[in-house]
């Protein structure tokens, strides 16, 4: 029988991704990549948008459809809208591509789905607060 307790008496090495702290309190920080970027850019990377310093086509379209949406349903922002009027503009931005492909991560008990589920809410609030 080998003797493996050099390996269990050792922590793991640790990891060499550095993380930058969010200025808006985001609870998942960035990754060293992103620590120059604003929180905007960062979430659109953890949502899956592509061409992430500029406001892309996949953006632009996604942020207008939701801005149309919250003016159809008269949701006036976060902090004025009731939690039926959060909850379904919510349901309406999970269902809308292109956050359709990552939508299953909603709100998931893993670090990836609560990261997702932070920096979309995080988005929508900011589209609700312009």
């Amino acid at each position: 029988m080998e003797n493996n307790s050099e390996s269990i008496n050792h922590p793991p090495a640790p990891t060499t991704i550095t993380m930058t702290a969010s200025k808006v309190g985001l609870q998942y920080p960035k990754s060293d990549a992103f620590k120059d970027d604003g929180e905007v850019t960062w979430c659109r990377y953890i949502c899956g948008f592509p061409e992430l310093r500029t406001y892309g086509k996949e953006y632009k379209d996604w942020l207008n459809a939701m801005k149309r949406k919250m003016e159809q349903d008269r949701i006036p922002g976060w902090k004025g809208s009731t939690a039926a009027q959060w909850a379904a503009i919510q349901a309406y931005m999970l269902a809308t591509p292109p956050i359709t492909v990552r939508a299953a991560l909603w709100q998931t008990d893993t670090p990836r789905g609560e990261r997702f589920t932070e920096c979309l809410d995080f988005l929508l609030k900011d589209i609700a607060k312009k």
